[in-house]
């Protein structure tokens, strides 16, 4: 018949063009099942290993060192995405991945691994939050950390409960003052990128279980109509005694209503868990720490974008790094800190630090103008000629004007930075806020 000669011809065509490229695979299954729907024509499955232009990286050599891949990927918030910091010798792009990408990966190895991705994510996690506690614990760090402490308490109870700006870069310089780890690094630094590192877990774990909620959603309409969302029955026979109904009522109805574990939810009582058994004391005062800690993302967000517009780009150029605020936000909420860290009102102090900044380099500028202006005048009125000394000091307030120029766009580059920052420390609070008020 014709039906069966169509048929026929589209699955040899189907599988010779998989077999030239497996990316293709996706695009024909999903042209296969459309010719089922529409017309009626059963062709049958290739049995070909599935591939798809998405799958950028490959997901199982992730999870083989994931440890690897946080230290140098970013984490984009907004677009829910790794972006690589410096590509591999001798390519000359950047890789990313995406919930798209994790998805095609899902499809093709199976819901399976999101459990040893899960458990390989909380191996790392641990060892990340056991370095950051050794940071902590240390004798310099954990002196300074009592003092800062004390000194807000004190002017907390005074009536003051804004940390101003100048006490947040004063310890940042008594932090970096311990000297630079092996690899070159502030040790400030070093505590910032265990942040990062723990933050780019939790995103990780993040776009793991979204990809898994996109390739179910994906699978429902395949699901048969007959199928009650609300009452998770189904009808697969007509006969009213069938085993095999009750069986299948049974599966479906457990798969319907089964719960979509919260992993984040996990680690943070697993850790809340293990932080309150212990003796930590020494981790009171790190809601004082974390203005400093902002400082110092923001002179290194500042230097990685400035990187991004050299020829040469190291491992320093980037233009994104969200991981800092998860991992600060998932921190805070470990050791119950949110609250403490909110009364510091750092935001306020930040804006009113750049204002009052603002509002004096455009005073200087306005009386640099004025000066530059008055000068000009009386050079005129005085001769027509004008000499090497007006031509000296003219110069002179050209420079000193184009330095003012220089300080207002640096500052408005770290307003912007700032910003941006407090931003997305507060979409990553969200993640953790149904943990802070079952808590």
């Amino acid at each position: 018949s014709l039906k069966k000669e169509v048929e026929i011809h589209l699955e040899k065509i189907f599988y010779n063009l998989c077999t030239l490229n497996l990316n293709d695979c996706k695009t024909y299954s999903e042209m296969r099942v459309l010719a089922e729907e529409r017309y009626g024509l059963h062709i049958l499955d290739p049995c070909l290993p599935d591939g798809s232009l998405e799958l950028d990286l490959d997901f199982i050599d992730i999870l083989r060192d994931l440890s690897s891949f946080v230290s140098r990927f970013n984490y984009n918030m907004i677009e829910q995405s790794f972006v690589e910091r410096m590509p591999k010798y001798g390519e000359k792009y950047l890789r990313t991945l995406n919930v798209k990408c994790t998805s095609a990966a899902l499809k093709q190895h199976g819901l399976g691994v999101v459990a040893s991705s899960v458990n390989v994510s909380y191996k790392i996690l641990a060892k990340k939050f056991q370095q950051f506690t050794q940071f902590l614990a240390a004798d310099y760090v954990k002196s300074l950390l009592a003092k800062e402490v004390r000194w807000y308490m004190h002017q907390k109870n005074d009536g003051n409960s804004i940390y101003p700006f100048e006490r947040a870069a004063s310890l940042a310089k008594e932090i970096n003052k311990q000297g630079q780890t092996s690899s070159g690094i502030t040790v400030l630094d070093q505590c910032r990128i265990f942040l990062t590192e723990m933050g780019n877990i939790i995103a990780f774990v993040r776009i793991m279980r979204a990809s898994k909620r996109k390739v179910l959603t994906d699978q429902m309409p395949f699901l048969p109509s007959s199928v009650d969302p609300m009452l998770g029955k189904i009808d697969f026979f007509e006969e009213s005694g069938s085993h095999a109904k009750f069986e299948m009522e049974v599966c479906v109805t457990a798969i319907l209503n089964k719960p979509d574990p919260d992993y984040i939810r996990a680690f943070v009582n697993v850790f809340k868990g293990v932080v309150s058994k212990s003796d930590n004391s020494f981790m009171n005062g790190f809601f004082c720490m974390v203005p400093a800690l902002c400082l110092c993302w923001m002179e290194s967000s500042l230097q990685g974008k400035e990187m991004m517009h050299k020829k040469n780009i190291t491992k320093d150029g980037y233009y994104v790094d969200d991981g800092f605020a998860v991992g600060l936000s998932f921190c805070l909420s470990v050791l119950g800190q949110v609250k403490q860290y909110e009364s510091l009102n750092w935001f306020k102090s930040i804006q009113s630090k750049y204002a009052a900044d603002e509002d004096d380099l455009v005073e200087k500028k306005n009386a640099e103008e004025v000066k530059r202006n008055a000068k000009i005048s009386a050079a005129k009125q005085s001769s027509w000629f004008v000499s090497g000394t007006n031509e000296k000091e003219q110069d002179e307030d050209y420079d000193e004007l184009t330095m003012l120029k220089m300080m207002r766009k640096r500052l408005e580059g770290n307003r912007r930075e700032m910003a941006m920052l407090f931003f997305s420390l507060h979409g990553a609070q969200s993640f953790f806020k149904d943990i802070r008020s079952s808590s």
